[in-house]
């Protein structure tokens, strides 16, 4: 019993031993692309309580301020222009919203503490809403991201019920990927879907599932396509390590976006970085910073019409402006 109890210690050790040079290596092998340049930067405590969700619509930066049941907007160069909002249940107001998503001239807003969806005009004015707190059809636990796919159904990431929930566009309950407050890792099971994001022709819809540490890919039906993410769809033993660096592997992912060309952004998190994919998964670079423009927690992505990128760091409460400059 005593050999069997030091053979398996020792392979225990060995195993964890294995994992820590490979997390070595990887933070070594670690690159972040120098053709992607930080440009501005603006925001900082004084500006924000805790920013998230960032959309960019007609050229101008909005920002959700959790904390302050906010939406702020800015110019491109990070001027602020005017902001609506407060704090309440009521038609109009918000209880720390997380997302939105512009949609024909309107403003959707995932309203986390709400347990809803609100229709806005893009100047704050309410329109409409749906959804209500639970677990059932039509119910909603924290929805933290919401997208449109090519049938004009209304995708949403359904937070803390584990699940996606699509409705269409008149607000009607349709189907739930994923079942309520089943956790899992199976392609048909979620653990915190955060963000959510449709393919540039409108077939497939990519959900950030965050806790798996995934994207995991449906059609515009809700049929399960594919995923990508790693090391095997889960990082189960890298949170020992929490940094692991390698092309294509996620760490407390905690953000999507798609530009024009069908590139898709991944706020990597820990990994302190942002990766970029094309529609089917394939990695095709990452960049970043050091020093005190490092990201922390990386919030909202968005790419304006010049192919600016905007990030939102949550840990220093800035928005930071990129743009790809190999000739710089």
């Amino acid at each position: 019993m005593k050999k069997i109890i030091s053979v398996s210690l020792g392979v225990i050790l060995i195993f964890f031993v294995m994992l820590g040079l490979m997390s070595a290596y990887a933070h070594l092998t670690k690159k972040l692309d120098p053709d992607y340049k930080l440009v501005t930067t603006w925001g900082g405590p004084d500006e924000f309580a805790y920013p998230a969700g960032l959309k960019i619509f007609k050229n101008e930066v909005y920002v959700v301020d959790v904390n302050a049941h906010k939406i702020k907007i800015y110019d491109l160069e990070g001027n602020f222009l005017r902001g609506f909002g407060e704090e309440g249940e009521a038609h109009g107001q918000f209880k720390r919203p997380w997302n939105i998503y512009f949609h024909n001239d309107e403003l959707y807003v995932a309203a986390y503490e709400n347990d809803r969806i609100d229709v806005l005009s893009p100047d704050g004015t309410f329109k409409r809403s749906f959804g209500e707190y639970g677990t059932g059809d039509g119910q909603m636990e924290g929805p933290t991201a919401l997208t449109i796919d090519g049938k004009g159904n209304i995708v949403i990431a359904d937070f803390y019920n584990h699940r996606v929930v699509r409705h269409a566009a008149d607000g009607t309950f349709l189907s739930a990927l994923g079942v309520a407050d089943d956790v899992g890792a199976a392609d048909d099971r979620f653990n915190y879907p955060l963000d959510i994001i449709t393919g540039r022709d409108g077939r497939f819809v990519y959900v950030l599932d965050s806790g798996n540490e995934r994207i995991k890919i449906y059609d515009s039906d809700g049929n399960y396509v594919f995923k990508w993410g790693g090391p095997f769809g889960k990082n189960i033993f890298i949170t020992f390590f929490e940094w692991f660096p390698f092309e294509g592997w996620f760490s407390d992912p905690k953000s999507l976006a798609i530009d024009g060309e069908g590139r898709i952004y991944v706020g990597d998190a820990s990994n302190k970085r942002v990766q970029i994919f094309n529609e089917s998964g394939t990695f095709i670079t990452s960049f970043g910073d050091t020093g005190e423009n490092e990201f922390g927690t990386i919030g909202g992505i968005d790419i304006a019409d010049d192919g600016s990128i905007f990030v939102v760091n949550q840990t220093t409460r800035m928005i930071q402006k990129w743009q790809y400059k190999p000739d710089a």
